[in-house]
């Protein structure tokens, strides 16, 4: 039963997101009428939809984009840090809970690649997730992989909220400097390239000593 009811709350977020047009909530325009609307709720709100965000596989970027707009940079990389922290978190408890048991016992043995990475996340749960959060932020599908496997809640947990510090801070400040840029030449700055460039000398540094831990255990 538990895979079932994972498949038909799924399906229940997609209808709702579809039958009430709700794309319109996730632009600028739209989440800036829903926040000036709530008033002091409406950071609340902001939360609320990065967390259902993450549940529709949405870009979780444009989503922390708007919200750094929206607040400012600090305002907007608190309440995006802490959407995007729950959301993920949510994600994980729900997949786990559902549907891991029965995708685990389905792959069993079959796919040596997702058994390594398994394994991998059983014994140096913290160091992976963290490293797979840096390169790769809020890709959706990581949510669910992860939460397939058998690495611990705890360092789940602990990873993503280190590990989406940066792309989550980068988004707000950068979100914040387009908007305010009257012309191109405003965007090519220092203020503005240098956080990108941070953030892609850390994806690029992560990539490379994951690749080197992950051929090192191989070949241990």
């Amino acid at each position: 039963m538990k895979p079932l009811i994972g498949i038909i709350l799924i399906g229940i977020a997609i209808w709702t997101y579809n039958a009430f047009d709700l794309t319109g909530l996730f632009s600028l325009d739209g989440m800036t009428a829903l926040v000036n609307s709530l008033g002091p709720f409406g950071p609340l709100a902001f939360i609320g939809l990065c967390i259902a965000g993450v549940f529709l596989h949405l870009p979780e970027f444009v989503v922390i984009a708007v919200g750094g707009v929206l607040f400012g940079g600090v305002k907007g990389f608190v309440y995006g840090w802490l959407g995007a922290l729950a959301g993920s978190t949510s994600t994980f408890l729900c997949v786990r809970y559902f549907m891991r048991d029965t995708v685990q016992k389905s792959l069993e043995g079959k796919f040596k690649s997702l058994e390594a990475l398994d394994n991998r996340l059983a014994a140096q749960g913290f160091q992976t997730v963290l490293m797979l959060r840096l390169v790769l932020f809020m890709a959706p599908p990581l949510n669910w992989i992860i939460a397939l496997t058998r690495v611990k809640f705890l360092h789940y947990f602990a990873a993503s909220a280190l590990g989406i510090i940066p792309g989550v801070a980068v988004t707000c400040y950068c979100a914040g400097t387009v908007v305010k840029a009257r012309s191109f030449a405003d965007v090519l700055t220092p203020e503005f390239i240098l956080p990108f460039a941070l953030l892609g000398a850390l994806i690029l540094g992560s990539a490379l000593a994951a690749r080197r831990l992950l051929g090192t255990r191989q070949v241990s």
